[in-house]
């Protein structure tokens, strides 16, 4: 039976319908490629391979494992505009456990990989006998292709990496139809599938992984020309050999690093500074690790790099971060999610919590909290709740701030009775004679 033969069965087509074919997957232009994409280094730059650049392994762990701390809450808006949360839709199960290995936290950490690595995160979704979902079955970027119908559906293919992922996936058709995937997508050149940013920018990473591997090759073998071995002998070719050779087995290698060596035939060791292109290279090595922050979004003092960054733009930065780029990945995913499960039309939101990110030290979060309790739009409860701690009684009321009270209704200011006296009788109570 041949594929179309194949698909057809699944997809209950005509077996005489022209061929589905891949949609992207041989549009580098787009920035999708299956597996690896070639660098101009000569390094091939593929997931596994662009981690081994410890920036851009910073960057990634950081972006996926802050988005899996943002928990997703699902709520509706009673009569008061109060939010209330809807435990009762599919979705709040599967927020605590999308499948039955993974917390939430797992789960979104590993699509959110998917997508800041290959600007796509993909989930298949296992539906039960009623069509609700019961289960989110996270798929690696690498593992998918979309294919396309004659008449413009979309399909995705899936290809199973080991026996645990083809158990979960075996009731599932050869091509599954757009409606049972969850697909969140970077910014995209058509439209179907994200660009690959470890893709477009193959050649700044395998730069960064060529000066990983130059910078090992440069220690494996003495870390530097130190100094040269001079003497007024005149040394045999035989001679020469042998102790350059004696030189590299007790000099060179980490191993070897503080040993004591000993000279023969008047030879001296003079040192030698550090060459301007020994400096280039560290200069450019520091360079990269602009680049791959760049790419990534992330400002470069929160992988450890304050070169560039002075103490005092520290915050801003940070809060930079979470408002230009962890909100495009919320942003993104909550989107998809509204509208694969119709929740606009079921009075339904989705809001993910950032505050775990925005916490600041425990010094100026406590004043925050004071000045918020102080100035009437924060209650006590509410402070502790954030600061997880639990509600005292007659703490949900707002306090009012000093001289932020109500007007009195009778002179306009003050406490009642303690206004001015009526008009047209303050000048006759001043001047009148007692009785």
């Amino acid at each position: 039976m041949s594929w179309r033969q194949g698909a057809a069965r699944f997809q209950g087509t005509p077996a005489s319908a022209p061929p589905r074919r891949r949609s992207v997957s041989d549009d580098y232009d787009a920035g999708w490629s299956p597996f690896a994409s070639h660098s101009n280094t000569g390094i091939d730059v593929s997931q596994a391979s662009a981690l081994k650049a410890t920036t851009v392994m910073a960057c990634v762990t950081m972006l996926a494992e802050d988005f899996a701390k943002c928990d997703p809450i699902l709520y509706r808006l009673d009569s008061a505009d109060k939010r209330v949360e809807a435990t009762d839709h599919e979705l709040y199960d599967l927020f605590v456990a999308p499948n039955d290995w993974q917390t939430w936290f797992e789960f979104a950490e590993m699509g959110q990989f998917s997508l800041v690595m290959r600007g796509n995160g993909y989930a298949v979704k296992i539906r039960d006998a009623r069509g609700r979902v019961k289960k989110l079955i996270p798929v690696n970027a690498d593992w998918v292709a979309i294919w396309e119908s004659p008449d413009g559906g979309l399909f995705y293919r899936v290809t199973p990496n080991g026996l645990h992922m083809r158990a979960e996936l075996a009731q599932q058709p050869f091509l599954i139809p757009a409606e049972d995937m969850l697909h969140v997508r970077g910014f995209s050149m058509n439209g179907l599938v994200g660009a690959s940013r470890i893709a477009l920018a193959s050649d700044a990473v395998g730069l960064a992984l060529a000066y990983e591997r130059q910078a090992t090759q440069w220690f494996s073998n003495g870390a530097a020309p130190s100094g040269v071995l001079t003497t007024d002998s005149r040394l045999t070719d035989g001679a020469a050999e042998r102790m350059a050779q004696d030189w590299q087995d007790r000099k060179s290698g980490l191993q070897n690093s503080g040993k004591i060596l000993i000279l023969e035939q008047g030879l001296k060791f003079q040192q030698v500074a550090m060459s301007a292109q020994a400096a280039e290279f560290i200069a450019s090595r520091n360079f990269q690790i602009q680049e791959i922050t760049r790419i990534f979004r992330i400002p470069s003092h929160m992988i450890g790099d304050l070169q560039r960054g002075a103490q005092t733009s520290i915050e801003q930065l940070s809060q930079e971060y979470i408002n230009l780029t962890m909100t495009g990945y919320t942003q993104r995913w909550a989107a998809v999610i509204a509208r694969d499960w119709d929740l606009k039309r079921q009075g339904l939101r989705l809001d993910f919590d950032l505050s775990i990110l925005t916490r600041a030290n425990i010094t100026a979060r406590y004043n925050n909290y004071a000045r918020g309790v102080a100035g009437g739009f924060l209650t006590q409860n509410e402070a502790r709740k954030d600061d997880r701690r639990d509600p005292l009684p007659g703490g949900d009321k707002l306090l009012t701030p000093s001289g932020m009270g109500a007007p009195s209704h009778v002179s306009g200011a003050g406490a009642e009775g303690g206004g001015r006296p009526p008009d047209g009788d303050s000048q006759a109570s001043l001047t009148a004679p007692a009785a």
